[in-house]
């Protein structure tokens, strides 16, 4: 991708951002949570080979933030406090019809498909500046996590299930708080202590669960239109039947875990599928 498309694509990505302002639209709330994007780029991390792992380093600035699982988290932090980057928020999330049997063409959608596409161009543009190629590799991290989360493509009440308030656990949440992480966090707790982290320590699980057969088969969807509608036919699946006012609770988990879990792998085997065929040899 050129710089001036580039530059257009951010003009265009922020006047539809101001749009939905003006209209009163809400975009939903975080997918998977921190510690759900941080396993999505520690699964990645876990299967990249040597050389792309040495090419994601030298992309990734020094420190603490210097992980393929940092990465993955600051379009959710940096990303949404900082005014400078407001332009990116469309990108997290693809808006389709309930009724939907088909999700939009990632060009022109404004949405997680385009946000991926760009993300993608740009880490394959030699003629890209250091910064810009970082802010790449962060976005492709978080948008892949995000298009695998059901409630980033469609819910009925046309908010990916933040308008539907339910109990869980006795707590009181909503469906898309419940989707992006208490779920995932219950998971976790199960986990007990462990040092490094139990985000970290359950993403090597997953990584170590996922088979050579599986991973060859979700690596092989290579178009995020297919994983997006993966996620709507999960969404009507297991979201759509809840209503305003549902307590939930181990029944709903023990439907939900399983989804929640093979998503994260999913996105993290497909992460890694990008990123090895991103930052290849230019050719």
């Amino acid at each position: 991708m050129t710089l001036v498309r580039l530059r257009l694509a951010a003009r265009c990505a922020r006047a539809v951002t101001a749009l939905a302002i003006a209209l009163g639209a809400a975009a939903p709330a975080f997918a998977w949570g921190p510690d759900g994007h941080r396993i999505v780029g520690e699964i990645a991390w876990q299967l990249l080979d040597r050389d792309t792992k040495q090419a994601v380093l030298a992309i990734l600035p020094r420190g603490r933030d210097g992980t393929l699982a940092e990465a993955a988290v600051w379009a959710d932090t940096v990303g949404r406090r900082d005014p400078d980057y407001r332009w990116l928020e469309p990108f997290h999330y693809v808006d389709v019809a309930p009724d939907a049997r088909a999700i939009p063409p990632a060009r022109g959608c404004h949405c997680v498909l385009e946000g991926i596409e760009m993300a993608r161009d740009r880490l394959r543009d030699p003629r890209v500046s250091p910064a810009q190629r970082l802010l790449a590799l962060r976005e492709l991290a978080h948008f892949v996590g995000d298009v695998h989360q059901p409630l980033h493509v469609s819910h009925p009440d046309g908010r990916g299930g933040n308008t539907i308030d339910v109990s869980f656990d006795g707590r009181p949440t909503n469906l898309h708080r419940l989707w992006d992480g208490d779920l995932l966090q219950r998971r976790l707790r199960a986990l007990g202590r462990r040092r490094g982290g139990r985000w970290r320590a359950f993403a090597h699980a997953l990584a170590d669960a996922t088979s050579a057969a599986q991973r060859k088969e979700w690596a092989a969807a290579t178009d995020p239109r297919v994983w997006a509608e993966e996620s709507l036919a999960l969404a009507r699946a297991h979201t759509f039947a809840v209503r305003d006012g549902d307590r939930l609770g181990d029944a709903y988990y023990e439907e939900a875990i399983p989804v929640v879990t093979e998503r994260l792998a999913q996105a993290g085997v497909r992460l890694a599928a990008v990123l090895a065929t991103s930052l290849g040899p230019i050719r």
